[in-house]
């Protein structure tokens, strides 16, 4: 209790009896030692500066001097503009905070100061103007809570998610562009699948063509070695006709000369029978007669010797022309011949050709499955993408 004791005196001064008058204060004081028990754990928890209304610092709690690295005789007397960068310390923001100060307005809020050495210091603060009995602002408390280690977290994260999400972006933009990239991979298949495909029936139908071709050119080649052994005979036989003419030839000059010979004996049994007179006229008729068949059977082996003579040009110009028309067919033998052989090894070719075409045909199915899968893979792959971005957001956010 709050109590006054008072003495009482008598008529001659002599103290008699003390008065005591008393007033209970007890929830008063439990109020008064419950906020003091408040402002003592304000204290102690969070980090108190006093400043003049001016700005000018007056006391500093441990906490605060903790927060912004300096010792108590390094601030007190100091501007609180020594805890600000000097962009902000000249602009109409700041001047307009003091000013409210000392117009008795609270502010509170998220602030960036600057601590001894440069070094950025976050607060949670409020400024609280104190007034005195007239209502006069007469220094201006802050209470502060040191928030740089979760602020720089946090630009840490804002900064790894920037980061991060760039990366996504880029990630996701290359997926992307993969996925376009295999889906026309996979449309180029498709026309290529579809281009093999053709190539390879034109390949088969090829190979059927060059297989189709070396028939006729074997054909062709027996033909002509058929027809070279043909020529071969007939100029064989050509020249035995030439002979035979020869022989016949023979055969004429012999009769010619035997008919020579009958027309002379012809002139002398006409000579002889003209001596014998009539008993020779019988004679001379017959010796007319074989004159007259001689000089016919002359007339007659000059023609068969003429005929013989142009058969005998005629089958020479025959053996020559079979001579040329053999070596001709020799050199197409020869060319047919090695064409026959190029035909052979482009059907083996043609055969290994078709045989490739088919396996890259099933390649090309197997690359447009392979492509089909990946291009799956990669839709897999953005989606998952976005889910972490988002994620990352969060987290962050």
């Amino acid at each position: 209790m709050q109590a006054t004791y008072n003495p009482v005196r008598d008529d001659r001064g002599r103290v008699f009896k003390v008065v005591k008058f008393a007033t209970d204060i007890s929830e008063l004081k439990t109020k008064s030692l419950d906020d003091a028990g408040k402002i003592a754990a304000i204290y102690l928890s969070q980090a108190v500066i006093e400043f003049a209304p001016d700005g000018t610092i007056l006391a500093a709690n441990e906490n605060f001097l903790k927060t912004v690295g300096y010792g108590l005789a390094e601030v007190q007397r100091q501007h609180h503009k020594i805890f600000c960068e000097d962009s902000y310390v000249t602009s109409p923001e700041y001047h307009n905070l003091w000013a409210d100060l000392a117009a008795g307005k609270f502010t509170h809020g998220e602030f960036k100061r600057i601590g001894k050495g440069g070094r950025a210091v976050y607060i949670q603060a409020a400024y609280n103007p104190i007034f005195d009995e007239t209502g006069k602002v007469v220094k201006v408390v802050k209470f502060a809570v040191d928030m740089t280690e979760s602020v720089e977290q946090k630009l840490r994260n804002d900064g790894i998610s920037r980061e991060i999400d760039g990366q996504l972006v880029e990630v996701l933009s290359k997926v992307g562009a993969a996925k376009d990239m295999a889906q026309d991979a996979g449309q180029a298949s498709d026309s290529t699948a579809s281009i093999v495909n053709s190539v390879a029936a034109a390949s088969e139908e090829l190979s059927a063509s060059v297989r189709e071709i070396a028939f006729g050119m074997n054909r062709a080649r027996d033909s002509v070695q058929t027809i070279y052994a043909s020529a071969g005979k007939a100029t064989q036989s050509a020249e035995g006709l030439n002979e035979t003419a020869a022989a016949m030839t023979q055969v004429v000059g012999l009769i010619q000369n035997i008919a020579s010979q009958i027309n002379l004996l012809a002139l002398n049994a006409t000579i002889e029978s003209a001596r014998a007179g009539d008993a020779g006229k019988g004679f001379a008729v017959v010796a007319t007669e074989v004159k007259s068949l001689a000089n016919q059977a002359a007339s007659s082996t000059r023609t068969i010797a003429d005929e013989i003579a142009k058969m005998q040009s005629v089958t020479t110009d025959v053996v020559f022309a079979i001579g040329t028309i053999s070596s001709a067919l020799d050199e197409v033998l020869s060319s047919v011949t090695q064409a026959a052989s190029a035909i052979d090894q482009q059907t083996s070719v043609t055969s290994e050709i078709s045989g490739n075409m088919q396996s890259a045909v099933q390649a090309v199915q197997q690359i447009k499955q392979v492509l089909s899968h990946v291009s799956s893979t990669f839709i897999e792959v953005a989606d998952a993408s976005g889910v972490v971005k988002t994620n990352v957001e969060r987290l962050v956010g």
